[in-house]
């Protein structure tokens, strides 16, 4: 059986996160490492923007001045995140060649997510799919996800919300017809968390391991635990420049 390498929860810098996904993705798709599965935090707390956003149109940049929220911008496309202390974040990359996951958009998403959703449902909360990259769970949304396919790799990063503060959704700047579109007038009134959900809320790291074995169950991967390669090692210290800096992240 072909093996997933997973990446243990670790808690790093918004530009760091973003930079060690892409050299992931990077080293899959060269041939230099494994499907990998990778599961990690954010500290400081950060805004991620999709690739092909604008800044101005979907951030409030004095609001996450005053309260030490830092921006990035991904490089998978969707909307923007907001990312605290109570989330755990996933990133799942792959060759892109049709082995492991569907050259359909929709389909590669359903496939990616559904180890989430049973993730979920282990936990106790009754989760759903829901095109075309969403996980809810008693119809609000639990989990986002962005996806890519680059290099020669498909590259699927995610959010799964274990609890949050809602006072620091002002850090985005929703757009109404999206908010109409879900029946919401808040963007606060379209999201849940486990903690609501479940009425508890899950050990992370603990949540991180029901992760790694539903990855390992659902694409027939033998998980083992890792690092990262002196090759990726080397393209994080090259690409953090990249995502701290004001050109990538105000590219539109």
């Amino acid at each position: 059986m072909e093996g997933l390498r997973v990446l243990r929860f670790e808690v790093h810098d918004p530009f760091y996160n973003m930079a060690l996904d892409e050299a992931i993705a990077q080293s899959v798709g060269e041939g230099g490492s494994p499907p990998t599965l990778r599961l990690y935090g954010w500290s400081p707390r950060a805004v991620s923007l999709g690739y092909f956003q604008e800044v101005r149109e979907e951030v409030d940049l004095d609001f996450c001045r005053e309260r030490g929220i830092e921006v990035v911008r991904r490089i998978t496309g969707g909307g923007a995140v907001l990312h605290t202390e109570g989330e755990l974040t996933y990133s799942f990359v792959v060759k892109d060649d049709g082995s492991l996951v569907p050259s359909d958009i929709e389909e590669s998403y359903r496939r990616i997510c559904a180890p989430i959703v049973a993730c979920i449902r282990r936990l106790g909360g009754d989760a759903f799919f829901r095109p075309i990259n969403d996980i809810e769970v008693g119809g609000k949304k639990v989990s986002g996800n962005a996806q890519t396919r680059r290099f020669g790799a498909v590259l699927q990063h995610g959010t799964l919300l274990l609890s949050m503060d809602y006072s620091l959704l002002g850090a985005l700047r929703p757009r109404v017809e999206k908010l109409k579109d879900k029946g919401v007038s808040e963007v606060g009134g379209r999201v849940t968390t486990l903690r609501e959900a479940l009425k508890f809320e899950p050990d992370r790291e603990a949540v991180a391991e029901i992760l790694a074995e539903e990855f390992g169950k659902a694409f027939q991967l033998e998980v083992g635990y890792g690092n990262i390669t002196d090759r990726e090692r080397a393209l994080v210290m090259d690409l953090v420049r990249k995502y701290r800096s004001r050109d990538w992240t105000f590219r539109r």
